[in-house]
């Protein structure tokens, strides 16, 4: 991406190894220099950057995860944004893009259609005003190029960008379209047919009593039973909390090591909360993939993930799908990025059936800020499935505690 505001050209360039930088151009826009460059984001996190210059602000736009996991590709949009075009860029709750604890906010993410893996974007505004971002996008249902399964299939999107509250988010947050969208402005004097509505959030209900613990007592309840029981020295329950020793396994495709504990899952649709403290430090490398969370477990290979994760350099909180069993050459793993965590991270999984599928959206916190939404999962986890608690790592992940302060299950409103 390369711009040009006060007179000097501007290249951001970089991928995620080695993060997003700037450097600025010569007059001639031929050359960079290298003794301008600074790093605007995190590595080990974004590629695919454009600025989107608005209202005395720079946006930089970047693309997470992967681009190109056939039906399970999580490829997202997210946002930072500085008043320099060479930063510090901070995301909607003011976290820096360069922390450790990586900031961005959700720009375009799946929301539960055919459409996954919405990312690699472009921005333009058309003659009425309107903007409009171009992006690739996967269809679940037809993933790959024909007679090449794992050749992943990305045809080009084009929906409105608009901007709530200073923030851009595509479709005022209803994200990806599956059915025909009023056209941009082509041309002066064209105005366009397209208006807003926002997304609707979603509300939780009355408190299912039975689903939910506040660990207010010195042992689990008896609504609780263990996936592969762990040592009794590695968990117990005091202070109002669930301490739970991250264990070097995993719960990933056929390492399917590590402990679960469960309790039965409402059978409607459901809101379930977490709070979850992991002591990993906030900053450094590398504690991979040291992680703890909630899970809607359906089995060790059926299964949503939301869990505050170490991954390198960067603590995220990573959403993702586990399905089999599934075609030849087809993946059965596949994962996206909500917002950062915190020193307490809470967790939102909101379970609700559409269309004969059973969706489930990601939602994290960070300590006193607001809710963040992320992108939507469809699963088939059926009427057996249960909440889950984990704290793991592959190899060697071993050495850290996880605290959850509660576990609350409530009905969805309609």
């Amino acid at each position: 991406e390369v711009i040009q505001t006060g007179g000097t050209r501007y290249i951001y360039y970089g991928s995620y190894f080695g993060g997003i930088s700037v450097r600025e151009l010569s007059p001639d826009g031929l050359r960079s220099d290298p003794a301008t460059q600074t790093q605007v984001a995190i590595d080990n996190k974004y590629e695919g950057s454009q600025i989107v210059q608005r209202d005395g602000y720079y946006y930089l736009l970047m693309s997470a995860t992967d681009c190109c996991r056939g039906p399970l590709t999580g490829y997202s949009v997210f946002a930072g944004r500085s008043r320099s075009p060479l930063g510090p860029f901070v995301d909607r709750e003011g976290v820096p893009l360069l922390a450790g604890r990586a900031g961005g906010t959700p720009v375009l993410s799946m929301n539960g259609n055919r459409w996954v893996g919405t990312g690699h974007h472009d921005v333009f505004t058309d003659f009425d005003g309107q903007d409009w971002m171009l992006y690739h996008a996967v269809d679940r249902h037809d993933p790959y190029f024909s007679g090449a399964v794992g050749f992943t299939k990305r045809p080009a999107l084009m929906d409105p960008l608009d901007w709530i509250d200073g923030w851009p988010t595509v479709r005022a947050g209803r994200w990806a379209s599956d059915k025909r969208m009023p056209a941009p402005a082509a041309q002066p004097g064209d105005t366009t047919g397209y208006r807003p509505r926002l997304v609707r959030p979603e509300r939780p209900g009355a408190l299912v009593a039975a689903a939910s613990d506040e660990f207010t007592g010195d042992r689990l309840d008896d609504a609780w039973s263990w996936v592969r029981q762990p040592d009794a020295a590695s968990y117990g329950v005091g202070g109002g909390r669930f301490r739970f020793a991250s264990q070097a396994a995993d719960l990933y495709i056929d390492s399917n090591d590590a402990s679960v504990l469960t309790r039965p899952a409402p059978r409607s649709n459901y809101v379930v909360d977490a709070r979850v403290r992991l002591d990993v430090p906030a900053e450094g490398c590398c504690f991979n993939f040291v992680q703890a969370g909630l899970v809607a477990y359906g089995g060790d290979d059926n299964f949503v993930k939301l869990t505050h994760t170490s991954i390198f350099n960067t603590r995220q909180t990573e959403f993702a799908k586990e399905v089999a069993p599934v075609p030849d050459g087809y993946p059965r793993y596949g994962n996206t990025v909500v917002g950062p965590p915190s020193e307490w991270t809470d967790l939102r999984i909101v379970k609700r059936s559409r269309k004969g599928e059973e969706h489930y959206t990601a939602f994290t916190r960070q300590e006193g800020k607001p809710w963040v939404r992320g992108g939507t999962w469809t699963h088939d986890l059926g009427g057996e499935a249960r909440i889950g608690l984990v704290s793991m790592g592959s190899p060697p992940g071993s050495g850290f505690t996880a605290e959850f302060d509660y576990v609350r299950v409530r009905r969805l409103r309609r």
